[in-house]
């Protein structure tokens, strides 16, 4: 018999030899394939380490924060002994990294490529478009009634340019060091998020909110309620002005004033400048304390015409450690680790049930303001009503009368809604990224007296949030 081919002869006769000769030339291609990979790593490290100690390569001036970068630390005995200097050299030697602007746009770039884009912290230093001097007009989009429209009472509040009184100060610059990190700025053992006004978005903002009412069939009466960040209230203002972040005052004017059929709750800016020294922002944290929500409370009361329980009724419970947003998008940054955030929180006062509904329909009962003593520290803020849910149910079982609202919220809702447990019989509480549902489904299943929408700032242009919102009103 002829083979043509005589190899094939070897092989089924010696399946074992060849076997090992594949083998062996498989695991010669992993090793070659590591090797090249193991170059590759220490050829980039050795790249990056010659850039970065290329003194002329620095940059002096940042023209997206519109500021100098960190000069090199003047070597002292005192510095040394106290361990500033080294301290301050670490800052220098990130502040002033080569290409450190375009290493930080591409960062972004690629994280939003990715599917990686932070909800939670979502600014960068760029600038922001220019917030218009006059409120939008456009007309509300909403889905036909067969019923009467009723239209509660419109409170608008006229855009001013001017900061307020309270605001100014004429206290020196502090001594704080200032580091940009991508979305945030770190000062001191501070953190805050940038915020930066789109024109693109804020039109379908304010369309949402304006569309609520319509939604909920024009029976309940509608107030809203837009949160300023930290960047604008507890950032020192020598600090402040020189920060490239949107004006949060003019922007909220803005809003409120274009927001219709809608009750503005819209002191809340002025009331957070008025407690600007206290403890009302996290330092690690994007989010308002409770403290801050209470005055935001305080302002709601006001609006809606009753009278908020005294801060000193309520009894108090704490959580130390708490690391959160903040220090996670600074790549845990030393400066906040040192002085974690303490979370209170403010216990019910009321007998009350509280049912979480999670976005796949399952339910448990839960708390109010849960222990979250053992919580990893980055996960504190969750002891405010089970974090963010599709729905969160509350009801107080010492009230008879059938009063009812809805809160429509992103996170900052969270340390607000329990204040309203003393004027309302049931509360429910709705996060659209989360929640199936629509808006015109759940008032027609459920008595809804008032709708509180509350949002931070940030939240007007973050496309997530209003794709989530145009999907929740209908």
């Amino acid at each position: 018999m002829i083979y043509d081919k005589p190899r094939d002869i070897s092989f089924d006769l010696f399946p074992h030899k060849n076997g090992k000769k594949r083998r062996k030339k498989e695991k010669q291609n992993i090793d070659k394939a590591i090797a090249l990979k193991v170059v590759a790593f220490f050829l980039m490290l050795y790249v990056g380490a010659t850039v970065s100690f290329m003194i002329p390569l620095r940059p002096t001036y940042s023209e997206s924060e519109k500021r100098d970068l960190k000069d090199f630390p003047e070597l002292s005995y005192e510095a040394i002994l106290s361990g500033s200097y080294f301290d301050d050299i670490s800052t220098w030697f990130s502040d002033t990294f080569p290409f450190r602007e375009q290493l930080t746009r591409l960062n972004t770039a690629v994280k939003k490529l990715s599917g990686f884009d932070s909800i939670a912290i979502h600014g960068d230093v760029n600038s922001g478009d220019e917030i218009p001097d006059t409120p939008l007009d456009v007309p509300v989009t909403e889905p036909q009634q067969t019923e009467p429209q009723v239209t509660a009472p419109q409170t608008t509040a006229p855009i001013t340019t001017q900061p307020s009184e309270t605001q100014k100060t004429d206290e020196p610059k502090p001594d704080i060091k200032t580091q940009s990190l991508g979305a945030i700025l770190v000062a001191g053992n501070s953190a805050y998020e940038y915020y930066n006004f789109s024109s693109k978005l804020a039109p379908e903002f304010i369309n949402s909110v304006n569309s609520i009412k319509g939604a909920a069939g024009n029976k309940s009466n509608v107030y809203s309620m837009i949160i300023p960040t930290s960047m604008d209230i507890t950032l020192h203002d020598s600090i402040r002005k020189d920060i490239n972040s949107s004006d949060q005052k003019k922007a909220l004017d803005y809003f409120n004033s274009s927001f219709k059929n809608v009750s503005v709750v819209s002191g809340i800016y002025d009331t957070q400048i008025a407690h600007r020294n206290e403890y009302t922002y996290f330092r690690t944290d994007h989010h308002w304390t409770a403290l801050g929500a209470y005055y935001g409370y305080e302002d709601f009361c006001r609006t809606k015409g009753i009278t908020p329980i005294p801060v000193n009724d309520y009894q108090t419970t704490s959580f130390d450690g708490f690391l959160g947003s903040f220090y996670s998008s600074s790549g845990q940054s030393s400066a906040l680790e040192k002085t974690p955030d303490t979370v209170v929180a403010y216990l019910p006062r009321n007998n009350v049930e509280c049912i979480v509904t999670e976005s796949d329909g399952n339910q448990f009962k839960w708390e109010v303001i849960s222990d979250v003593t053992e919580y990893a520290p980055n996960l504190k803020y969750l002891t405010f009503i089970g974090g963010d849910q599709a729905l969160v149910t509350i009801k107080n079982l010492d009230i008879q009368e059938e009063t009812s609202c809805l809160v429509i919220k992103e996170s900052y809702g969270n340390a607000f809604v329990p204040f309203l447990i003393p004027h309302y019989k049931n509360i429910y509480v709705i996060d659209p990224r989360h929640y199936k549902g629509t808006l015109s489904d759940f008032t027609a299943n459920n008595q809804v007296d008032d709708i509180i929408f509350l949002a931070n700032i940030s939240t007007t242009r973050n496309e997530i949030y209003i794709d989530a919102m145009k999907g929740f009103i209908k």
